[in-house]
């Protein structure tokens, strides 16, 4: 075993190994660290996948590539390097993988951890060289169709049910996608592994109705799967599943004994070894895991929710030197027992040393009885009841006790004898999670005990026999017999795996997604547990109308409207989930928050283990305590009351709520994740937001829109009067595409737009209702506290050089709030071209100033120093690969001695009143 467990390491270190060393040598990547401009032949290895849907611009799209030929100004070069394409324009969405294209392109370096020698940024339109081969033009064929026959949904179904089928995410509404996100339903956004399961069940059963051989089956399945995958295209969940599946298929074929963790471990091993990259990605991780929660932990879940106790086995009567009668119950044990005061409050005599000599020795050559193992789960003791002097962690009679029945003189967790009771024997001879105690002719009723329980003193006797005295006289023996009758109530198998295993792959993935995403969502498994049920139907209707809408259209209209009603529901309980209070619970993020998890979890499993219940009760009391009298009055409540301002921990971009009145406020910039933005809207108590300021057309700026549109009325959107041109495309800042190596940010975040077609954000305006506003200087807004001003950009201004970053950023919209007590500058991302026009402009001193670009280094030292700022905010990402803030820029603020508070190290950051001055209070990580 160990053996083999070093031969798989050293295998797939030597595939990481060889694969690194190719991409990050050779020719393609020296041309790369140059940012040399070449004209490229590339083949499609996937779909062109957007980015960014462009709202004031042409969308932009990634897709990787295998560059098979490029020439520079001195040579031609025939190679074969695996690279990433980044590119603008609606045209690029009609490609398909294997097709051949020749683009212009500028290298640039990949970044740290991707397996690609270089990044193409391609300037202008592909030209395409050949057409895709006839397996990937029939699947892109079947995509297309179920596009088409979609369209008879409404606008969220029909983008989330081409996803959830094929994978085909280009028309899904970003407020469907934030919901299943935040409601832990994030893999229905996509196809998955699960699709691919179901759909080689649905094959299986149909190849047995068709009466086909058991190897026919297994190749008719197989070919299903291969199918699938293809149409679906390969993503990292549904490789996995195809090489589990087609492991099951050659076992089924075989006649072998299928084992699912043995063909997980098979899978991922093959898929590492010869796709390295996939290590390093979240959605194999999380793929891979919870298929092993639910192979691992499911099983036992289920069985335990659902298996009913066993009856248990009569002994076959009482050993000889008993002395005793047969029992009249099949079901009783007996106990050498202290002697217990009878009803008139005599005592029986305690056994001599004869009785307890025969006791040990019955104990020495008597085998434990048929059922002895049920009797222990039934009693409720691990490790079992000791007979008759027997104790372990069990009930302890004459002897001792612990965790078990105290007798006459002590109680805990037991019995309480003659003087109380708590969690053991009430009423002489008690009861713990429903025991009914029969004793002087009365019953002490437990209607919804799960166990019951009759302690009765030997012999046969009723509790009228013991209201009038007739007690046996083997009761003078203390013989002890409890008889235990009753079953525990068990939920239904298919509930119960129905339950098991949502809460056993969510169990899994958390460690993961508590490194990715810093929360914990208690709502998951509910949420999957409701929408677990229409998944199949979705996508078994939906996988045969893409097969019928090429040949017949019709029916794959008829065929999507009962997909429609399952996606339908599944939208709807995302949008259930996430609007249930505490949705998502903060967490630390990184390794700190996956510590803290595990030793949370770890004290949770031995406090349970060892039915410590009363430790948890004093934990959790003493916690909560903890948390009212110690911490809260630490930690400030949040928001800060009469806050004026708030910069949101949005990641790596801009998220701004001015106080505009109870419950409202103006939204300047939303930031890259519509869930962050939300969920910052929401804490602050937004409902309301009277106007929405777009400073500029960056993903960082303006892709969190639908989380602020999000149940709240909104009155009208500002926009920049920039509309960019053409130029070199980029992945921007957006947290899933990071800038290449060696390279500001600013290179990657010019946008092309398509003068012909109306805007992106225009139209969804539009059919909200919602006016959009072209921001102009010099316009003012009074919105309760706030007073905002206009600045820039002039009109003169705004087009200049468009297509490059820089001149995108420069055409940021400037805003000057003013308070009461103070102002603050927002600046947007501004560089020194527009820092130096608004020093010649009317530029107002602030002070609070929201340091532009993030704090990137392009800044003009005389415009901080005329704004004069007392504090300086930085909105920033953790970790972010743009090197924001940039240390010159720090040490520039340090120097004219402002105080600066960034996103990515405090948290939250609200400008607040205090003592007739704006204040800084930061919320913290």
């Amino acid at each position: 075993m160990t053996i083999a467990v070093l031969a798989c390491l050293a295998a797939t270190s030597a595939a990481v190994g060889l694969r690194v060393y190719a991409v990050s040598t050779g020719p393609v990547a020296e041309l790369a660290a140059k940012g040399v401009t070449v004209t490229a032949e590339v083949t499609l290895t996937d779909d062109p996948r957007v980015i960014s849907r462009g709202r004031f611009h042409r969308e932009r799209v990634v897709v990787p590539a295998e560059l098979e030929v490029y020439r520079t100004a001195r040579q031609r070069v025939v190679t074969r390097t695996p690279v990433t394409v980044f590119a603008n324009g609606a045209e690029w969405r009609s490609l398909l993988p294997s097709q051949r294209l020749e683009v212009t392109a500028r290298l640039a370096q990949a970044t740290p951890g991707d397996l690609v020698s270089a990044v193409l940024l391609v300037r202008g339109p592909p030209r395409v060289l050949t057409t895709p081969s006839r397996l990937q033009a029939v699947a892109g064929t079947l995509r297309a169709g179920l596009r088409t026959a979609a369209d008879v949904l409404p606008a969220d179904q029909r983008g989330l049910l081409p996803g959830l089928v094929v994978g085909d995410v280009s028309r899904m509404d970003p407020q469907v996608s934030a919901d299943l996100k935040e409601a832990g339903l994030s893999h229905l956004n996509a196809v998955s592994g699960t699709n691919l399961s179901i759909v080689a069940g649905a094959a299986l059963a149909l190849s047995r109705l068709a009466g086909l051989p058991l190897v026919l089956r297994a190749v008719f399945a197989a070919i299903a799967m291969i199918a699938f995958a293809v149409v679906a295209r390969p993503s990292p969940s549904v490789l996995r599943a195809l090489l589990m599946g087609l492991v099951a298929a050659v076992a089924l074929a075989t006649g072998r004994a299928k084992d699912g963790v043995a063909a997980l471990s098979a899978a991922v091993l093959l898929l590492i070894l010869f796709a390295p990259e996939l290590a390093r990605s979240y959605g194999f991780a999380l793929s891979v895991l919870a298929t092993a929660g639910i192979l691992l932990l499911a099983p036992r879940w289920r069985d335990r929710l659902s298996k009913p106790s066993p009856q248990p086995t009569p002994p076959a009567g009482p050993h000889p030197d008993d002395g005793l009668p047969p029992r009249t119950s099949p079901r009783s044990i007996a106990y050498l027992a202290r002697p217990i005061p009878s009803d008139n409050g005599e005592t029986t005599p305690e056994p001599d040393a004869a009785d307890l000599g025969r006791s040990a020795r019955r104990r020495e050559v008597r085998a434990r009885p048929a059922g002895w193992d049920w009797l222990r789960a039934r009693l409720g003791h691990e490790r079992g009841v000791g007979v008759p002097l027997g104790h372990e962690r069990g009930v302890r009679l004459r002897l001792g006790h612990e965790r078990g029945v105290r007798v006459r003189r002590g109680h805990e967790r037991g019995l309480r004898v003659r003087s109380g009771h708590g969690r053991g024997v009430r009423e002489r001879l008690g009861h713990e999670r429903g025991a009914r105690v029969r004793r002087a002719g009365r019953q002490v009723p437990t209607r919804l005990a799960w166990r019951r329980i009759f302690v009765r003193l030997a012999g046969r006797w009723t509790p009228a026999s013991v209201a009038e005295g007739r007690m046996p006289a083997r009761a003078a023996e203390g013989r002890v017999h409890l008889r235990v009758a009753g079953r525990r109530t068990r939920m239904p198998r298919w509930v119960a795996e129905a339950v098991a295993v949502p809460a056993a792959a969510q169990v899994a993935v958390t460690p993961v997604l508590v490194l990715m995403a810093g929360q914990l969502s208690p709502v998951a498994v509910p949420a999957n547990l409701l929408a677990g049920p229409a998944v199949a139907p979705a996508t078994l209707l939906g996988f045969a109308a893409a097969l019928m809408a090429p040949f017949w259209p019709e029916a794959a209209r008829l065929l999507v409207v009962p997909a429609g009603y399952a996606v339908g529901w599944i939208i709807t309980v995302a949008r259930g989930a996430v609007n249930i209070p505490m949705a998502t619970l903060p967490w630390p993020g990184g390794v700190e928050g996956l510590g803290l998890l595990a030793i949370t979890v770890t004290a949770v499993v031995v406090l349970w283990r060892r039915h410590a219940w009363r430790a948890v009760t004093l934990a959790v009391a003493g916690g909560a305590l903890v948390a009212v009298f110690v911490i809260r009055p630490i930690a400030a409540p949040w928001p800060p009351e009469s806050w004026l301002m708030v910069m949101c921990d949005v990641g790596q971009g801009d998220g701004l709520v001015i106080a505009a009145g109870p419950g409202r406020g103006v939204v300047v910039d939303t930031g890259p994740d519509p869930v962050a933005m939300d969920r910052c809207l929401r804490t602050l108590g937004i409902d309301e937001v009277p106007l929405v300021i777009l400073t500029h057309p960056h993903a960082d700026h303006v892709d969190g829109l639908p989380g602020v549109l999000r149940g709240r009325r909104v009155g009208a959107v500002v926009v920049s009067p920039h509309r960019p041109g053409s130029g070199d495309p980029a992945p921007g800042n957006s947290p899933s595409h990071s800038p290449p190596k060696g390279h500001e940010s600013h290179s990657y975040e010019s946008l092309g737009s398509d003068r012909s077609r109306p805007s992106r954000l225009s139209d969804d305006l539009a059919r909200r209702r919602i006016p959009e506003w072209t921001a102009a200087p010099g316009t003012r807004w009074r919105l309760g506290p706030s007073e905002l001003t206009v600045l820039g950009p002039a009109q003169g201004h705004a087009n200049r050089g468009q297509g490059e970053g820089s001149e995108i950023n420069n055409s940021s919209v400037v805003v000057h709030v003013r308070w009461r007590a103070g102002s603050a500058l927002l600046s947007g991302d501004i560089e020194i071209e527009a820092q130096d026009r608004l020093l010649h402009g009317p530029l107002p001193v602030a002070d609070i100033l929201k340091v532009p670009h993030h704090g990137s280094p392009r800044q003009d030292p005389a415009f901080f120093a005329a704004v004069g700022a007392r504090a300086a905010l930085i909105s920033v990402g953790a970790g972010n690969d743009y090197g924001h803030p940039a240390q010159p820029t720090i040490a520039l603020l340090n120097r004219l001695g402002a105080r600066v508070y960034r996103t990515d190290r405090s948290g939250d950051l609200a400008v607040v009143e205090q003592d007739g001055a704006l204040a800084v209070v930061a919320r913290g990580r």
